[in-house]
């Protein structure tokens, strides 16, 4: 293809399962188009078979192979260098999207072709036996912003409802990465949110669709509560940090900023608490104890905490807390929410969608 409308892609590893699935998703779209580059992250199963049938079959579709296991990052790193499109965007291979996601996307996109363009979401837990048992759909209302500082003012609308943090509900302007070489940076997570947080510090024009054609599957049995990552919260911290620098270098760090984030930190701090139960954390509860109060000793703490005032009853609880640093009931909260989330992960998943 000489230069397709839209680049997709989609890395692939230990996805056998799903794969068939997502590629089908893509390649029955009523929007045609576009480029599929499927990237085979040195996957053990039958992954990378399945892709080249697919590119045997659909000459859209194109194969990137690592002969190991490089991880997320280099496999869509090597995309968009490899990508032609006039924009690109991103399927994870365990996903779903509607068939006429792109369809609708490109009609919105079609005369004003902005920098980027942003939809919802309908994030689905499943239990272990594969079974769907809860969904909830994040839609924005629908606006185009024509001016950089209207734009950047709706950024924290983005954060707050969780949008800014995905890769595959948005479609980037190709000639913005490469002019800009913003590529995936090596996070091991979060790496969704940084490539955003650098794709938007500079952009003028936003389209935000309020549809929510994008399936986020979240499945029990691979890893809700098995994954553990010890600098969990020290990126989560990085998080917020950069949203506040970026609003900063913008000048347009408001109150209204501030306590947005605030809200949004309370539910991190929390967030790591509870991972100082599991046993990998290695903490006992003196650790944990000073865990917390290493915490607040933290200029974002220092800076944010007092700022907090959560609408939602539970979490403004939570704020009061560490507010009063009230150190033997907040360490009981997190105790209370790493139990829940071990032994009622799906109970837990609905508790966390009341944002």
């Amino acid at each position: 293809m000489d230069k397709p409308f839209l680049s997709i892609i989609m890395p692939v590893y230990k996805a056998e399962k799903y794969l068939s699935k997502s590629v089908d998703c893509v390649l029955t779209q009523t929007f045609t188009d576009f480029e599929l580059i499927l990237i085979d992250d040195g996957s053990p199963d039958r992954c990378g078979e399945i892709c080249d049938d697919y590119a045997k079959k659909d000459n859209r579709v194109s194969v990137i192979h690592f002969a190991e296991n490089r991880g997320v990052k280099e496999a869509r790193n090597a995309a968009i260098i490899r990508a032609k499109g006039r924009y690109i965007t991103f399927v994870d291979a365990d996903d779903e999207i509607d068939a006429d996601t792109y369809e609708r996307v490109y009609q919105a996109v079609k005369d004003t072709l902005p920098d980027v363009a942003v939809f919802g979401l309908e994030e689905r837990y499943y239990d272990r036996g594969g079974r769907l048992k809860s969904t909830k759909r994040i839609i924005l209302p629908e606006r185009y912003f024509s001016s950089k500082n209207q734009l950047r003012e709706y950024v924290i609308e983005l954060e707050k409802s969780t949008l800014y943090g995905y890769l595959w509900n948005k479609l980037y302007d190709a000639e913005h990465i490469k002019k800009h070489n913003i590529l995936i940076r090596d996070y091991p997570i979060a790496s969704d949110f940084f490539f955003n947080c650098d794709f938007f510090m500079e952009i003028e024009t936003m389209m935000v669709l309020d549809i929510a054609p994008y399936a986020y599957n979240k499945r029990i049995d691979e890893g809700l509560t098995s994954r553990f990552f010890p600098d969990f919260f020290r990126i989560q911290q990085e998080r917020v940090s950069s949203v506040l620098n970026q609003y900063e270098y913008w000048g347009m760090c408001t109150p209204y900023v501030e306590k947005s984030l605030a809200e949004i930190y309370v539910r991190y701090v929390y967030a790591g608490l509870l991972r100082q139960f599991d046993k990998r954390a290695g903490m006992n509860r003196k650790l944990r104890r000073q865990w917390l109060e290493d915490c607040y000793e933290s200029e974002l703490f220092k800076r944010l905490i007092p700022l907090a005032v959560p609408k939602n009853r539970v979490v403004r609880i939570m704020s009061r807390l560490l507010q009063g640093r009230r150190t033997a009931l907040c360490l009981a909260a997190g105790r209370a929410m790493y139990l829940v989330r071990n032994t009622l992960p799906l109970l837990f998943s609905r508790l966390k969608q009341n944002r």
